[in-house]
């Protein structure tokens, strides 16, 4: 059996697209979400005749903290082979889904896996992720975020950038990354969405460490997977379409407040990572 936990934030529409993908899969599965405060009562009364658990958080936890939530009570209650923790904003079109991970588990035993992910907009996520393995390069990444950051407080200097932006778009050639086309073992995964093996949640108190609100969570998890000596798998056989950012985008309707929110969240993460790694605690 395979119990899914899908965190909602504000996209109901999309939350119920993700649902009912699930719904169409062969197999056995359980469907937890976990609303991040934001339902409205018609809203929730749907989804708890949707999914087989509806958790209604009293406060925005983040995404960590609220999939940890989600995680807990599937495992506890169904016990399940494998917990599948999806962004809400995904749709899962393989039929044998779940029969896919099921043959990847026996061959590789891995305790994480990560699937191809397809983008609506044509960019944005891919697997594996490149991750922020060590303090100098999380320390160059602040640098980077906080510099950004004095563009987004201010009208003029984002005005600016977004028309270098423009000019850049126009004379260099964009970078496209694509995900991997062939299956790789010791790789960061995308946070979007992650399979978890039942030896991977009987190792952990949670699946997600809780030091961050927002961004980076992938860094954290790599981290872990490092510490712990665990397996970790990309499989482009296993597919998942990603309609990236849209509860950002349904939050922020102004682009440069998207941007200051994101940059500042992004800060945040980096800080406690750098705090991480230098007192070498575990992720």
């Amino acid at each position: 059996m395979v119990a899914f936990v899908i965190l909602h934030y504000k996209n109901f529409n999309d939350t119920l697209d993700c649902i009912s993908s699930i719904k169409k899969l062969s197999g056995v599965k359980k469907i937890v979400v976990v609303d991040n405060h934001t339902l409205q009562f018609d809203e929730k009364k749907q989804l708890e005749d949707t999914c087989d658990k509806l958790l209604c958080l009293k406060k925005n936890e983040g995404f960590a903290r609220a999939n940890n939530i989600g995680s807990r009570f599937a495992i506890e209650n169904y016990h399940p082979d494998f917990l599948v923790v999806i962004n809400n904003d995904t749709v899962i079109k393989q039929k044998d889904f779940l029969k896919i991970i099921q043959k990847k588990y026996l061959k590789y035993h891995f305790d994480i896996l990560g699937p191809r992910i397809i983008c609506e907009e044509g960019s944005g996520s891919v697997n594996p992720y490149l991750p922020l393995k060590n303090i100098e390069e999380v320390q160059k990444e602040l640098q980077v975020q906080k510099r950004l950051l004095k563009f987004y407080r201010h009208t003029f200097l984002y005005l600016g950038l977004v028309l270098y932006m423009k000019l850049k778009h126009l004379f260099v050639k964009k970078n496209v990354f694509k995900n991997g086309e062939e299956e790789m073992l010791g790789v960061a995964l995308h946070g979007c969405a992650l399979i978890f093996s039942k030896q991977y949640y009987h190792k952990f108190q949670n699946v997600f460490c809780e030091k961050t609100f927002l961004y980076h969570e992938e860094s954290f998890l790599y981290l872990r997977l490092q510490q712990h000596h665990l397996i970790s798998l990309y499989s482009p056989d296993l597919e998942i379409v990603h309609k990236e950012g849209a509860s950002l985008n349904i939050l922020y309707h102004n682009q440069r407040k998207r941007n200051l929110f994101r940059t500042q969240e992004i800060i945040k993460s980096l800080k406690i990572l750098e705090d991480v790694m230098k007192k070498g605690e575990e992720g």
